[in-house]
C-alpha cells in the first residue's frame, strides 16, 4: 500500500520546514512520497520545499482555487492513496497514524475516504480549543456514520486514488467548502469516516485571529451555501 502525501502551500515559509521535515523524520515504516504543490508563492516556500519534497509542483498559470492546487498534485502523484494535509499539519506518532490508515482502508473495501481528529498541539489548546474541537470530530462522526453524508476538513483527508479520479478530484470552481463539498460526494460512491482514535494536530494562528464564533459562523454559512446552492459564499477562507 502506497501513500502520496500531498501539501498545497502559498507563502508558507515560516513553518513549512517544520511540516515536511517532521514527515520526513518520523514516517519511516511505510512507502509514501512526499509532494508539495504550490499556488504561486512570493517568498522562499518552493525554495525550503524542495530540500524535503520529492516533487514540487510550481503553478504555471495564474493562481486558482486550493482544489486546483490539490488537483495539481494529485495529477503527479503515484500512491495508491492521496492523503492531502495542509501546510501547517503536524501528525504525532506518524508511522502510527498511517499504519492504522492503511488498516482501516484494507479492513473496509468500500471506505472512500476519511479524515482524522484535528486538534492544537498540546501546550497550544485552550479548555474552549478542546471542546470545540471535540464537538466538531463529533459532528464530522455523526455526518459520515450516521446520516452517510460525507464531511471532513480539508486539513487531513485520505482517499482511495481509484475514487478520487472517478470523481475528477475536487471541484475547482469552489474558492471555499472544496473539501466537505468532494467528501459530501465520495460517500455517494462508497464510505467515508473519521477515526476518532487518531489525531493530527494544527496551528492555532486562525483562532488567534479571528476566534471561534466568527469562524464558525463561516463555516456554517458556507457549508450550507455549498450543499444547497453549489457555490461557496466566500470569495477566500480567511488567511492563517
Amino acid at each position: 500500500m502506497t501513500f502520496s502525501i500531498i501539501v498545497p502551500t502559498f507563502n508558507e515559509e515560516r513553518i513549512i520546514a517544520k511540516t515536511l521535515g517532521a514527515i520526513r523524520h518520523h514516517l519511516s515504516h511505510i512507502d509514501y512520497e512526499l509532494i508539495v504543490t504550490d499556488d504561486g508563492s512570493t517568498d522562499r516556500t518552493c525554495e525550503i520545499a524542495e530540500r524535503y519534497a520529492d516533487r514540487v509542483v510550481r503553478l504555471t498559470a495564474k493562481k486558482g482555487t486550493i482544489g486546483a492546487n490539490r488537483n495539481r498534485g494529485a495529477r503527479v502523484a503515484h500512491g495508491e492513496y492521496l492523503v492531502f494535509v495542509d501546510a501547517d499539519i503536524s501528525i504525532p506518532r506518524a508511522n502510527d497514524c498511517f499504519a492504522a490508515i492503511a488498516a482501516d482502508f484494507k479492513d473496509n473495501p468500500r471506505l472512500v475516504g476519511m479524515t482524522v481528529k484535528i486538534k492544537f498541539a498540546p501546550g497550544e489548546e485552550r479548555v474552549i480549543d478542546a471542546i470545540m474541537h471535540g464537538i466538531l470530530s463529533r459532528v464530522f462522526w455523526f455526518m459520515n456514520s450516521v446520516l452517510r453524508k460525507g464531511a471532513a476538513s480539508g486539513e487531513f483527508q485520505a482517499i482511495r486514488r481509484d475514487a478520487f479520479e472517478k470523481l475528477h478530484g475536487y471541484s475547482e470552481s469552489l474558492p471555499v467548502g472544496e473539501d466537505n463539498e468532494l467528501f459530501c460526494r465520495l460517500s455517494r460512491l462508497g464510505r467515508t469516516q473519521i477515526d476518532l482514535r487518531l489525531t493530527a494536530y494544527t496551528d492555532n494562528r486562525r483562532i488567534k485571529q479571528f476566534g471561534w464564533p466568527r469562524l464558525l459562523k463561516l463555516w456554517m454559512v458556507n457549508y450550507c451555501s455549498v450543499a444547497f446552492l453549489h457555490r461557496s459564499h466566500a470569495t477566500e477562507w480567511p488567511p492563517k
